[in-house]
């Protein structure tokens, strides 16, 4: 829009901006930055679409039907037929990755009865719970690990969707109970006590904490983080231990 005054011409819509007084590096390092927020903003209305659609997101929504169809001896065709549409088998296999509750209940932790020593147990349950995270460099396979990585790419969707949240916190509670199942016969096999105002509880979400933060690492690398000649499993186990000393104290 533009109106007169004073026999000029004076445009009273939005001025162009300015030129930049910023330095080329400087204006990219701004327009990153922006797009970090963009990116966040975009994840947050993907998520409450995820909400009301049956939609897939992440590494799930470039999942080609043509090849998974192919691994079959298949064409896409078979997809469709069983699916009715790529986008719903994306959301179903999404959905798959997604409840890994029946990869819990099958896990195996070592037997305290089967040790004579606390700290050996303690070892040996380190060192399982290592084994059984993501390995990097490993190749794509369904086991567990491989899955809880996947599983990683939707977590942002969690901050804003129920439908990635409950899946996940119901298989987070799952794992806890069976945690603190082997936490007593632990405490139970070895005369240990937790210390006033612990609770099994306590020591579970500990445990499972440690766990998981030690698995981001191992995505990213097989050896201690401060000491290369370590393995990944060392910083776990050590910091395992540590735990749990801080948690018990031999019965009187």
């Amino acid at each position: 829009m533009f109106s007169h005054s004073g026999g000029g011409v004076i445009s009273t819509s939005n001025p162009r901006p300015g030129r930049s007084r910023l330095s080329q590096q400087e204006a990219r390092q701004r327009y990153v930055e922006i797009g970090e927020l963009v990116a966040l903003e975009q994840i947050k209305k993907d998520s409450e679409t995820l909400d009301v659609h049956s939609i897939a997101v992440g590494p799930f929504a470039r999942l080609d039907a043509n090849e998974v169809a192919a691994r079959e001896g298949k064409t896409r065709g078979v997809i469709s037929n069983l699916f009715g549409s790529q986008a719903v088998f994306q959301a179903e296999t999404m959905a798959l990755a997604l409840n890994s509750r029946d990869w819990i209940a099958r896990i195996q932790y070592p037997d305290p009865g089967d040790y004579e020593e606390v700290g050996a147990w303690l070892d040996a349950f380190f060192a399982s719970e290592s084994e059984r995270g993501p390995l990097r460099g490993g190749q794509p396979t369904t086991n567990y690990g491989s899955v809880w990585a996947l599983w990683l790419s939707a977590v942002p969707y969690g901050m804003w969707s129920e439908k990635i949240r409950r899946p996940s916190m119901e298989e987070h509670t799952q794992w806890l109970e069976k945690l603190e199942h082997v936490l007593e016969e632990a405490l139970h096999r070895f005369g240990i006590s937790l210390r006033e105002g612990v609770t099994v509880n306590d020591l579970a979400c500990g445990f499972a904490s440690l766990i998981e933060g030690v698995w981001l690492n191992q995505c990213m690398t097989t050896h201690h983080p401060s000491d290369p000649s370590e393995p990944i499993a060392t910083s776990l186990r050590r910091s395992g231990r540590m735990l749990w000393l801080g948690a018990t104290e031999a019965n009187e």
